[in-house]
């Protein structure tokens, strides 16, 4: 087990992530592709626009290969690597193996047991499509796969060690962006707003319109990793403010007893 001082190099070894995000955003502006996600007032069911064109729900999940890829951005492969634990955890081999048809129908190949490093980043539309896949393939609701956003914190080495150095939930809502910038490229997270007395944490994440389905997971891991740092009981979380409905930003509430 790693000790804090390992723990802490670690931390520093991600710092670099931010030479690696503005290489990324100098690329965007070569290729004159906008900087911000979203405009701020689109219609709910459109969740990115880039030079003018609009990718909807539909488009995704019918697996419409180029309106995929649209989605810009990238994100840590031990995302994807959560996602396999989870799969075979409860759908066993055979699981992965037919979620990664499903995701090749979305015009994407792509196997989990590829991934070289858990810090290798992949394009975002990988995340997503994978996610939706994994939805589609097992008939999962909403509630399972905030149930799969929920175990991730837990089934990942590197997020249990970070959360025991933080120690704290005070602590880690205050490092809630740089955690975030540690794992995607795009999107921006304010500090943890932390109400102890009220018994309620709210989290705004902005810049980040890619799919629904990612708030529904993203719901799941903030309540799993408040569960690593606290005995609170019977946690709820809502998300009252979304992107994909014509919100600036997205923002959830997680409460407890």
């Amino acid at each position: 087990m790693k000790n804090e001082h390992e723990i802490v190099k670690i931390l520093h070894e991600e710092e670099k992530l931010g030479q690696f995000q503005s290489k990324i955003q100098n690329t965007y502006k070569k290729l004159k592709i906008p900087n911000i996600s979203l405009d701020k007032k689109s219609n709910p069911k459109s969740y990115m626009l880039l030079n003018t064109k609009i990718v909807t729900t539909e488009d995704i999940e019918s697996g419409n290969i180029e309106k995929l890829r649209l989605i810009k951005g990238e994100v840590k492969a031990v995302t994807l690597l959560t996602d396999k634990t989870y799969i075979i955890k409860h759908k066993g081999e055979n699981g992965i193996t037919r979620v990664e048809e499903e995701i090749k129908k979305m015009g994407l190949p792509f196997e989990y047991n590829a991934i070289k490093s858990p810090s290798t980043f992949y394009p975002l539309s990988i995340r997503v499509a994978s996610l939706l896949a994994t939805k589609k393939v097992f008939g999962w609701d909403d509630n399972q796969m905030k149930e799969m956003g929920r175990m991730a914190p837990k089934n990942s080495v590197f997020t249990k060690l970070l959360l025991r150095y933080l120690i704290s939930l005070k602590k880690m809502a205050k490092e809630i962006p740089r955690h975030w910038k540690r794992h995607y490229t795009i999107g921006l997270m304010d500090p943890g707003e932390l109400h102890e007395d009220d018994k309620h944490l709210i989290i705004r994440l902005r810049d980040f319109n890619t799919h629904p389905i990612m708030c529904t997971y993203l719901s799941g891991y903030f309540i799993g990793t408040v569960e690593l740092l606290s005995d609170f009981i019977n946690l709820t979380i809502e998300e009252v403010k979304c992107m994909h409905k014509g919100d600036d930003y997205h923002k959830f509430i997680i409460r407890w007893e």
